[in-house]
């Protein structure tokens, strides 16, 4: 257990820093590349809102801070078109560029797998409960370690929880993001959807 918590740090150490250099490049790369946005596939309408969705990229060469889920154009829903500042709407250039460089900054790095645990192609141990949540009375703490089949990479997260009040609760998440009840899932619909990225949150104050 030692030698994987410091093994943990050290991977923590290196990513958090290199996370952060690429979200903040996202106000640099963004922009230039939202001139050169394609438009995949005919008009969708929105789920849950007037409009249309279509998958909207960033050319390749800015693929990190695209998003191959929902596009430049936020969600399928509708939600963002309707969320946007200043009521811009989602086909605005403002609005594309708040949602892929603030709200969801480089995006893509949960489809490398060097940012990000692909589930299905891994084995996992975890030390601490099984279930976390950041809900009344679902508090703890786990370590998780997850090892990839063929290439032996590692990728480890923690996740704790400590409720100090009927609503609120200290939440810290470091480093990869899966939990044991991911490998219980079928991702044959959406392979995608096996992909868990990184997080570093502390977060004293956190509603629950």
């Amino acid at each position: 257990m030692p030698l994987h918590i410091l093994r943990a740090a050290l991977q923590w150490a290196l990513f958090l820093p290199l996370r952060v250099i690429l979200i903040l490049l996202g106000f640099l790369v963004v922009p230039l590349a939202l001139p050169g946005l394609s438009f995949e596939g005919p008009p969708v309408a929105f789920t849950q809102a007037p409009g249309d969705w279509r998958l909207a990229r960033l050319p390749a060469w800015a693929w990190l801070w695209s998003n191959d889920r929902d596009g430049a154009l936020g969600d399928k829903r509708g939600w963002w078109n309707m969320n946007t500042p200043f009521d811009l709407g989602a086909y605005h250039w403002f609005s594309q560029f708040w949602w892929l460089a603030i709200r969801n900054p480089a995006n893509n790095m949960r489809f490398n797998p060097w940012f990000s645990c692909p589930v299905a192609e891994c084995d996992y141990r975890y030390w601490g409960a099984e279930v976390v949540k950041d809900r009344p009375g679902q508090g703890g703490r786990r370590l998780i370690l997850a090892t990839h089949k063929k290439t032996g990479r590692r990728y480890y997260g923690f996740y704790g929880v400590w409720q100090w009040s009927a609503a609120r609760a200290l939440v810290i998440q470091l480093g990869f993001k899966p939990e044991p009840s991911d490998w219980k899932e079928d991702y044959s619909a959406d392979p995608s959807a096996q992909w868990k990225g990184l997080k570093f949150e502390v977060n004293p104050w956190k509603s629950i």
